[in-house]
């Protein structure tokens, strides 16, 4: 009994110093997983989602490949309207004009019409002044931007009056990549900011171009909060997509027209 207990005894302290060091082993190679865990998880998040795109310093003229960028707008799969943008350089900047028509017509008669017009002017990636008019079959309404250098900050007036915004906010003109890293955007309709939350859902095909034939790889972007839109981007980050729904529930989809003849990237 004495000699098992001295056995017992003498075998406790060997078992507790191993005992230790793989305590010790594990401690470090728990944390080393936690360490490269969140190493990679830190890089997977700075990767940009478009790997050609810069997202800042952008010349629009040169990324979109010439003055214009069209899209063919469909409800309920159905053509309903267009939508251009167009990029003209200037001294002061590069003024970008944003035009969408909506027409639904039942029987022959127009049921329902949407205009919409956006001139906004950018300096270095900022927008420096913003004029857009609407007319929501009938309801016309304006909202104006402008920055203040005294303040750093954009004033903006729409139909509910006038706000102070962060110069930095981006308007929701989509053509700009710039606007996937913000948290709040620029309604160009209400004229309030939006707090938002942009996720990256990845790359998968959508249909472009005239007669929907041709579909093209582009970046799956949503937002949810207080605008809920899906946009899609090529590998450049051109603006190739959008989808959301109307007011009466109805789906609208932006089908790219333009980007077939410049991307490349069809099937």
């Amino acid at each position: 009994m004495k000699g098992q207990l001295r056995n017992a005894s003498s075998s406790l302290p060997k078992n507790t110093v191993l005992g230790t060091w793989v305590q010790r082993i594990l401690f470090v190679v728990v944390m080393a997983a936690i360490v490269l865990g969140f190493c990679f998880s830190a890089a997977a998040q700075a990767t940009p989602p478009f790997p050609g795109a810069q997202c800042r310093d952008i010349d629009p003229i040169k990324l979109y490949g010439g003055n214009e960028w069209d899209f063919q707008i469909r409800r309920e799969g159905a053509p309903v309207g267009t939508h251009r943008l167009s990029f003209h350089p200037g001294r002061d900047g590069v003024q970008v004009i944003a035009e969408s028509t909506i027409t639904i017509s039942f029987l022959g008669f127009t049921a329902y019409q949407f205009d919409y017009r956006s001139e906004s002017l950018w300096q270095q990636d900022q927008l420096a002044k913003l004029a857009v008019t609407v007319d929501d079959d009938g309801d016309k309404t304006t909202v104006t931007a402008r920055h203040d250098a005294k303040t750093n900050s954009l004033v903006v007036t729409g139909p509910d009056g006038s706000e102070t915004l962060p110069a930095t906010i981006f308007p929701t003109d989509h053509w700009h990549c710039g606007v996937l890293a913000s948290q709040q955007v620029l309604n160009t309709i209400t004229g309030h900011a939006n707090r938002v939350r942009i996720t990256n859902l990845g790359l998968e095909k959508i249909t472009a171009g005239n007669g929907g034939a041709t579909r093209i790889a582009a970046t799956h972007i949503r937002y949810d909060g207080e605008l809920q839109t899906d946009a899609w981007y090529d590998a450049e980050g051109r603006w190739v997509g959008l989808a959301f729904k109307a007011r009466d529930g109805s789906s609208i989809i932006y089908r790219c027209l333009t980007c077939t003849k410049i991307t490349g990237n069809t099937q």
